[in-house]
């Protein structure tokens, strides 16, 4: 199969989240929520219960880790809070090395292939990835840290959706 040249706008062209990680997720969404009035949260678990389907990857290697992760919109862009909890992962990297803060701004994209092409051919490697909490989507992330100073991340929505992140409901994903 042979994948077409990308032009850089029409892969990065839906930009829907700005993430951040924190290591205490209660507490942040409590400040959040008190002093600048932001939410209503969706908070959980990730990988959610039960899901065996998230295949997740840490420098390329099969990986086991979770996280804490609280979502709230702020007009048309989604801000997301990351409390890494168990494994490796560049969620825990982050906060070891950096401590709280800023982490990555996601793009929507129809296919994850062209954008890991386009990257790679620019000496930019997937640093992590897995599936999404609504099934049927993944998402990477990039080595774009040394060269912004922050990850650049990608999602594959389900066609017809936004690609936010849905409520869970029972452990089910609602929304």
């Amino acid at each position: 199969m042979t994948i077409e040249p990308a032009i850089p706008k029409q892969l990065f062209n839906d930009f829907v989240q700005i993430g951040a990680i924190v290591d205490d997720i209660d507490r942040v969404i409590k400040i959040l929520s008190e002093v600048f009035g932001i939410g209503p949260w969706r908070v959980v678990e990730w990988p959610p219960d039960g899901r065996t389907d998230m295949n997740r990857y840490y420098h390329g290697e099969p990986a086991e880790f979770t996280a804490r992760m609280a979502f709230a919109e702020l007009g048309p862009v989604e801000l997301e809070l990351i409390q890494p909890v168990t494994g490796e992962s560049i969620w825990a990297d982050f906060l070891a090395e950096h401590g709280p803060g800023l982490h990555h701004i996601r793009f929507n994209v129809p296919e994850m292939e062209p954008v890991v092409v386009h990257l790679a051919d620019r000496d930019i490697d997937v640093t992590q990835m897995a599936a999404g909490i609504r099934p049927g989507t993944s998402w990477a992330n990039f080595d774009t840290d040394r060269l912004v100073g922050f990850t650049i991340e990608v999602m594959r929505p389900l066609p017809g959706t936004s690609g936010r992140t849905p409520a869970l409901v029972d452990g089910k994903v609602f929304g």
